[in-house]
């Protein structure tokens, strides 16, 4: 009786018979096993699928109560501005997409979104999900050709904001990163501000690499340091922001 040891120091016992080797689990002749090397595939019983394996279409106006009129709403730039505390690492899926700046999805972006799921997903071992409820911010526009003046012009459309280090959508399910990188790169293109792929790995390599990178540096001017000690009169260029998140988010 013969062992092979896979990658992942999985120990498979052959037996030998008639000059050939043949697995002891299935009796199957597997000579060429011992010249390549091979990694057992994942094992995927955590995994659960939810009710719906598709995105759901998103209403173009938010649910509100009947004899109330929408209201208008200002810009509000702050709520895409610093970095999202909570809904920022994965809850779903293995996959998903995080936004690397602050931005806006509208209706036709959710769309365009749905139907890359649509035709590229495989529903069978596939699932998406979308880390929103419905869009909620009212942009106002003016007509073509209107004078300006008389008020706020009328709603045009909703969006939902998005703050840096927020999880747009999620991917899971009984597949791998190579399947579903296709698909997420092809969402990218379609989104308006911009986005990274991540995984349950990659977010933690991230933020451990920012703490060694904090931790291991030598140079003592950093941004953090010139703002606080007003190097060279910096402190007029400066904004409230610069001093919140010292350069790293807008």
């Amino acid at each position: 009786m013969h062992f092979i040891t896979s990658s992942k120091q999985v120990t498979i016992p052959i037996l030998k018979s008639a000059g050939r080797l043949i697995d002891s689990r299935c009796g199957i002749s597997c000579s060429s096993c011992l010249t390549g090397s091979f990694k057992l595939p994942p094992n995927y019983d955590n995994v659960v699928f939810p009710e719906r394996r598709r995105l759901k279409m998103i209403d173009k106006v938010p649910p509100i109560d009947p004899g109330i009129r929408p209201p208008k709403m200002m810009r509000d730039l702050h709520q895409m501005r610093g970095p999202e505390l909570i809904q920022n690492k994965l809850l779903y899926g293995n996959f998903g997409l995080q936004a690397v700046t602050g931005g806006r999805i509208s209706h036709k972006d959710t769309e365009a979104v749905r139907q890359i799921i649509l035709k590229q997903m495989d529903e069978r071992y596939m699932f998406a999900v979308w880390r929103f409820n419905h869009l909620w911010q009212a942009v106002s526009r003016k007509g073509q050709g209107r004078r300006m003046g008389g008020g706020k012009g009328p709603i045009d459309h909703y969006v939902f904001p998005f703050r840096a280090e927020r999880v747009v959508l999620e991917m899971g399910g009984r597949c791998e990163l190579v399947e579903v990188y296709n698909v997420l790169k092809a969402i990218q293109k379609k989104l308006g501000f911009r986005t990274r792929i991540i995984t349950h790995n990659s977010v933690r390599q991230r933020e451990e690499k920012e703490k060694w990178v904090e931790e291991n540096n030598m140079n003592p001017f950093t941004f953090k340091f010139c703002v606080q000690n007003n190097v060279l009169g910096c402190s007029k260029y400066l904004n409230r922001y610069d001093y919140m998140w010292f350069g790293k988010y807008l």
